[in-house]
C-alpha cells in the first residue's frame, strides 16, 4: 500500500492515529453510548522493545477491549500490565493499518513523555521493510513490497 520516510533528528518518529477496533465501536453505538473519537499519536520507533505499547491515557479515552494480563520488561525492571485491542491506522504516513492489534498499556519515561507509545518488533515485524539510512539520516518504513520485490526472495 505504501512507504514511509522522513528524516531523523534525534528519535525515529512514526505519526498513527488509535481508535476503538471496529467490533468495540459497535458495541458502543447499540449500547447508545458515545463512540470515543481517534486519536492522533506520535509512536516511538523502538526495535529494541518486544511489544508495542500505548499511554494509559489513550487507552482510557478509547475505553478498548480488554485483553490478557502480562509482564512488561523494561530497563528499570518488570511491571504487570494490561494488554488491549485497538486498531492503528497512518493516515498521514499512508501505511496499511492494523484494524485489531493487541497492545500494552504502560506509561512513557519522563524523558520520553512527548511520545503516546511505542512501536515494537510485534508491529515492525508484519511490515515488509524497516531502514536506517544513517549517512541520509532518513529511515523508511514500507509495508508491502516495492516494485522490485519479487527480485529479493531470490537473493
Amino acid at each position: 500500500m505504501g512507504q514511509y520516510s522522513a528524516l531523523v533528528e534525534d528519535h525515529l518518529i512514526l505519526p498513527a492515529r488509535v481508535r476503538a477496533t471496529a467490533d468495540r465501536e459497535r458495541f458502543f453505538r447499540v449500547s447508545g453510548e458515545v463512540v470515543p473519537a481517534p486519536v492522533a499519536i506520535r509512536l516511538l520507533i523502538d526495535t529494541g522493545s518486544k511489544r508495542t505499547t500505548l499511554i494509559p491515557g489513550i487507552t482510557g479515552h478509547l475505553r478498548p477491549s480488554p485483553g490478557t494480563a502480562a509482564r512488561l520488561v523494561t530497563p528499570v525492571g518488570s511491571v504487570r500490565t494490561d494488554l488491549v485491542w485497538i486498531c492503528l491506522e497512518f493516515p498521514e504516513a499512508g501505511l496499511a493499518s492494523f484494524p485489531e492489534v493487541l497492545v500494552a498499556r504502560h506509561p512513557m519515561p519522563a524523558m520520553l513523555s512527548h511520545f503516546h507509545g511505542l512501536l515494537g518488533r510485534d508491529l515492525l515485524r508484519r511490515l515488509e521493510s524497516f531502514e536506517y539510512l544513517g549517512r541520509r539520516g532518513r529511515f523508511s518504513v514500507r509495508d508491502t513490497p516495492g516494485w522490485l520485490g519479487w527480485l529479493r526472495r531470490w537473493l
